[in-house]
């Protein structure tokens, strides 16, 4: 048998989804079933409130159904969508979880779908939640909120039974999705629709399916095969709205299409009692298309009084992102008895990565071709490459004097490979001593553009390691322990942003004011007046950010390169009580012990020029580390083995010429901090099982979570570049960032449960209370230059100190969720198990806490921002979902 949940050392949360969701009010999602769990807390809306666990970022989860990994491997942001009534169980793993799992350093969401049985039963859901039932949060500079609308409902159909009774099973279920969402923005100005704002309306209408199928060869042999697709397309409409948020007009519209097919085949064999193996493939599917029928024309944006929008175009970037995972890997459980019984698991997986892109600016293209002197990268041959981005600025009596043209083009296909093996033992060493011994061993080796490993990361042990003791040796009681290590691999993100094939240049140009032709410029003022797009006059600075060439690995990744890993430490306790009461309490103690992210070594090169490479001239230096030259792929804090990027650097070496210069810099000549983040939490927790009449969870969790980086995805600016965030590229961006991070709550009450008034009347209760967050204040820095060209991105405002989460806070969060369900069936005379009518009510007492400000205090270095501290966002507003559920 497996190892009881008595016996194990997983701490967290297993939910059954039909109970579950018939008693206590929830979002329809596995993200709101992690936030049930105590250590558990939602992160930015930039990431869509997605759980964060254990105090690392909401990147550093993975995601599980049924086997298969369903994570977003491009940029860790979640994964693919799957409907509530799809799962048969959910199990939320914060922390102590065993060497089978590893890829993550967050936490595991583990879910399991229905099966099909020997009795055919079939089901029909309808969920409504009209905008007529929902509250307007408050407005706040950014949007206003009063005039936003959601309506989503669903209609699910399921059935489940027997093909062949005894033998071969299936479980089906579509859901009909309907959705449209409108968000209003602050007040501005159009040309074409005068004062109001301009917004979304966002539609969507496409179904989920998926099905399950069960093939029992014999008692000890079973097949299993799962399939979903999660496939959405969403018409986003840019509308205008006057002053009373009427409908005025609309500008070009886009499209945006996620998800895709998804499944896994898996064969498990009873081979004798002691012998059980199981092998399983499969393939995760996440697609994203985002275009416009714009896409033709250049994005063009001005620095004018009002709307911010000219020519015709849509999304700006379009792009394709074409995502597949390709999983197979075998397990094998042993059960022996020597000195104690045994269950050994062992097994192997891989997972093959493969990413492709298109992304480009709208528009045909730009000839790369610069006169006045400028020898261009590549010949003037008329050729055009990527699309464009037009701005106009240097406004003089209200009209443009110059235009910045950027090009820009990132098309390509990356593979990345994820190896790894584990070995676990649960060895009941006696009646009350249980060791839980695990050893993991993970590998992970990202690809560039040309199909060569640019980081290879290699036998990276990970130890798992915990007992429980049954105290009073009843098991009534249990003492329990774990020392874990967890590893994250490379984003494929990285792979496309460091290891492509990426042309950038950026262009500045005068107007040409002098053309005065009817129907092309008869306002002189240098902008076509059909296209809105620039008439070009002379040329006045190029800057060459990336030449479309594919880098040299040993120039862009550090040699010596280490993973990303986390240490976890647990001590907890749990006793029964009375009466179905179960009480527990315990510690966790989280540290970060290594972190990959990109740093900018300019500043360090040029010291090493001074100091060191006494035979390098102060043009061969300075001309080409201007601080923003070469970035470097590596453990911030530490030494680093590069190669020298884009310079005449030649040397001679026994007689022959090199270009090559491989150099050493040290942790103090790079002058950046180490990675730090630590989670110390202490968790006490209570359990009423259910009597037939009341039962519920409740639990409070002290917790702290400070350093300087928050993980792999960074809640401060919004950036979902896991690996190549914006905190360690300049070392002044460092300064001050030690502190409270954005996901630290110090003190969070839960409770969730259900009180069966009648044997018709269900009520449930879902409560969650949490303190602030904290904030800081981001500005210009004052003394480093390289920082400051970052624009207000430091830890410094109006060039005073104000280090991380030091400044202000945001509002407690207070939200009690209701739901009333009453079963027909109980009353009436109904064909069927059940006729269910229920109503769940969002945030009763319509709280309002503010949960998200400007954080942004400078905008520039000597005007501060009027917005500062201004929030942005507010918890969910009082809602209403009305629903009925027929079974039979």
């Amino acid at each position: 048998q497996a190892v009881s949940e008595f016996d194990a050392t997983t701490t967290g949360l297993t939910v059954n989804v039909e109970e579950l969701s018939r008693n206590v009010p929830i979002a329809r999602d596995a993200g709101a079933v992690a936030l049930l769990a105590p250590g558990v807390t939602a992160s930015d809306g930039a990431f869509g409130g997605i759980p964060t666990i254990g105090g690392a970022s909401a990147g550093e989860n993975t995601y599980f159904i049924n086997g298969l990994n369903i994570t977003k491997f491009r940029d860790f942001t979640g994964s693919s969508t799957v409907p509530f009534e799809f799962y048969q169980t959910l199990e939320t793993k914060t922390g102590g979880y065993s060497s089978e799992f590893g890829r993550g350093t967050g936490g595991v969401l583990n879910g399991t779908t229905k099966s099909g049985g020997n009795e055919w039963e079939f089901g029909i859901t309808a969920y409504w939640e009209p905008d007529a039932l929902r509250d307007d949060s408050p407005d706040t500079y950014l949007a206003q909120n009063r005039f936003d609308e959601v309506n989503t409902s669903d209609i699910i159909f399921d059935f489940g039974g027997p093909i062949i009774q005894d033998r071969l099973f299936i479980f089906g279920l579509v859901d009909f999705r309907d959705r449209t969402f409108v968000n209003i923005g602050s007040t501005t100005t159009d040309p074409a629709f005068g004062f109001g704002a301009n917004g979304t309306r966002v539609e969507s209408d496409d179904p989920f399916y998926g099905a399950k199928l069960d093939y029992l060869i014999n008692d000890d042999h079973r097949l299993e095969f799962t399939y979903f697709s999660d496939e959405q397309t969403q018409d986003t409409r840019n509308i205008f709205v006057d002053a009373a948020g009427n409908y005025v007009g609309e500008f070009t519209p886009s499209t945006f299409e996620f998800g895709g097919s998804n499944w896994i085949a898996r064969y498990t064999g009873i081979w004798t009692d002691w012998l059980t193996t199981s092998i399983a493939y499969g393939v995760n599917e996440y697609n994203e298309y985002n275009s416009s029928p714009g896409d033709a024309g250049a994005l063009i944006t001005d620095q004018l009084p009002g709307f911010p929008r000219r020519g015709v175009w849509g999304v700006g970037q379009p792009s394709v992102n074409e995502d597949e995972r390709t999983i197979l890997r075998a397990d094998v459980d042993i059960y022996a008895d020597f000195f104690g019984s045994h269950h050994f698991r062992f097994g192997i997986d891989q997972e093959k990565l493969e990413a492709y892109q298109e992304l480009d600016y709208s528009g045909a293209g730009y000839n790369y071709c610069r006169p006045g002197g400028i020898t261009p990268t590549i010949a003037c041959t008329g050729e055009v490459t990527g699309g464009l981005w037009y701005r106009y600025q240097s406004v003089v009596g209200g009209q443009p004097t110059r235009v910045r043209i950027r090009a820009y083009d990132n098309d390509g296909g990356w593979t990345s490979t994820q190896n790894a093996y584990y070995l676990q033992d649960s060895w009941q060493v006696t009646d009350q001593l249980t060791l839980n011994l695990g050893i993991r061993n993970e590998g992970f080796e990202n690809e560039n553009i040309a199909g060569v490993a640019f980081v290879d990361l290699q036998d990276q042990w990970a130890p798992r390691v915990g007992f429980t003791y049954d105290v009073t040796g009843d098991r009534t009681s249990k003492l329990f322990g774990f020392y874990g290590r967890y590893f994250l691999p490379v984003a494929v993100n990285t792979n496309q942003r460091l290891a492509g094939a990426e042309f950038f240049i950026q262009d500045v140009w005068t107007l040409d004011r002098t053309t005065c032709a009817p129907g092309v410029d008869a306002n002189c003022d240098g902008i076509n007046d059909t296209t809105d797009e620039p008439i070009l006059g002379s040329f006045v600075s190029g800057t060459n950010l990336a030449d479309g060439t594919v880098k040299p690995i040993s120039t862009q990744v550090d040699k010596e390169i280490d993973p990303m890993f986390v240490d976890e430490f647990i001590l907890g306790y749990e006793q029964q009580m009375w009466d179905g009461w179960t009480l527990g309490i315990k510690g966790t103690y989280r540290d970060l012990g290594t972190a990959i992210d990109d740093v900018a070594i300019d500043a360090a090169v040029l010291d090493y020029c001074d100091n060191v490479a006494t035979d390098l001239t102060y043009t061969q230096c300075y001309s080409v580390w201007y601080g923003f030259h070469q970035y470097v792929l590596t453990n911030p804090g530490e030494d680093m083995v590069i190669t020298l990027s884009g310079a005449d650097l030649s040397r001679a070496t026994g007689g022959v010429i090199t270009t090559d210069r491989e150099i050493t810099l040290t942790a103090d000549q790079l002058n950046y901090p180490e990675p730090e983040r630590t989670y110390k939490a202490v968790e006490v927790s209570m359990e009423k099982s259910f009597d037939g009449i009341w039962g519920a969870r409740f639990s409070y969790v002290w917790s702290e979570s400070e350093g300087n980086y928050e993980g792999a995805l960074k809640s401060d600016n919004g950036q979902t570049d896991p690996g190549l965030s914006q905190d360690f590229d300049q070392p002044g961006l460092t300064d001050n960032s030690y502190g409270f991070l954005p996901n630290h709550r110090a003190h969070s009450f839960k409770a969730f449960g259900n009180w069966q008034v009648t044997p018709a009347l269900n009520i449930g209760a879902n409560l969650i209370v949490q303190s602030p967050r904290k904030f800081g204040c981001q500005g210009v820095h004052p003394t480093d230059f390289f920082a400051s060209l970052y624009g207000p991105a430091s830890w410094f405002c109006q060039g005073v100190a104000t280090p991380r989460g030091s400044v202000f806070e945001s509002d407690w969060t207070k939200n009690l969720d209701l739901t009333f369900a009453y079963n027909l069936s109980e009353v009436f005379t109904i064909p069927g198990d059940s006729l269910v009518l229920r109503a769940d009510v969002f945030n009763v007492f319509g709280f309002e806490a503010e949960t998200d400000y400007n954080e942004f205090g400078d905008l520039d270095a000597s005007t501060p921002d009027p917005n500062y501290a201004r929030p942005t966002a507010y918890q969910a507003p009082r809602g209403v979902r009305l629903s009925v559920a027929y079974r039979f």
